[in-house]
């Protein structure tokens, strides 16, 4: 995994518990649920909580992986949203690494100069579940790989789970849904697939 991507995944990792917790200190989290989430393996989930400890980022709170953001991990995550062109102490500039522009704590990784705007309510709501069912649709006459086959079920999964939830988080839904433009884009497909592509686009 190259560098960038471990800062990637940390600042994820990082973020992700600010939007679970509100941006409260006091709010405890597993480190594995997290990890779970963020489609990490428990390797790289351990390594990510002990960087940010180390960084005084978040702390252990209980045995077993529970954890929390710390003062300073709030700071970290506010500062990288109000200012994502400018470095923060830990992390560089997101428009250095390929994330993008920040709106409602959403990242967009891989692209440049790009921006996301994506914020998960009743509208966008209604447009995903009209996406998810479509694919579900037409999935296997996508002609993918295993592998791709296998990525598309997934993401499919991981919005359902995410749609389902009392708090969904926007920057899951999001990668997920950028996940699978990027395996449309990969395929002939079916004749739906251009639509499809558009569809999300509109939304991310």
């Amino acid at each position: 995994m190259s560098l960038e991507q471990k800062k990637k995944n940390r600042f994820l990792f990082l973020n992700c518990l600010y939007e679970s917790s509100n941006g409260e200190t006091g709010a405890m989290f597993s480190m594995w649920e997290v990890g779970t989430e963020l489609k990490l393996d428990r390797n790289e989930t351990s390594q990510i909580v002990d960087y940010l400890i180390g960084e005084n980022l978040i702390e252990s709170r209980a045995l077993g992986g529970g954890i929390s953001l710390t003062h300073w991990g709030v700071k970290e995550v506010e500062e990288a949203i109000e200012n994502p062109s400018r470095p923060t102490e830990h992390f560089l500039p997101f428009n250095v690494i390929n994330i993008g522009t920040m709106n409602n704590s959403t990242l967009q990784q891989g692209t440049t100069n790009s921006t996301i705007n994506f914020t998960y309510n009743a509208q966008t709501a209604v447009d995903i579940e009209k996406i998810v069912s479509q694919l579900n649709d037409i999935k296997e006459s996508l002609n993918l790989s295993n592998e791709l086959q296998s990525e598309l079920l997934s993401e499919l999964q991981t919005i359902e789970i995410q749609s389902k939830s009392s708090k969904p988080k926007n920057i899951i839904i999001a990668e997920s849904l950028k996940s699978i433009r990027t395996i449309l884009e990969a395929v002939a497909g079916n004749a739906l697939t251009p639509l499809i592509i558009d569809q999300i686009s509109k939304i991310i």
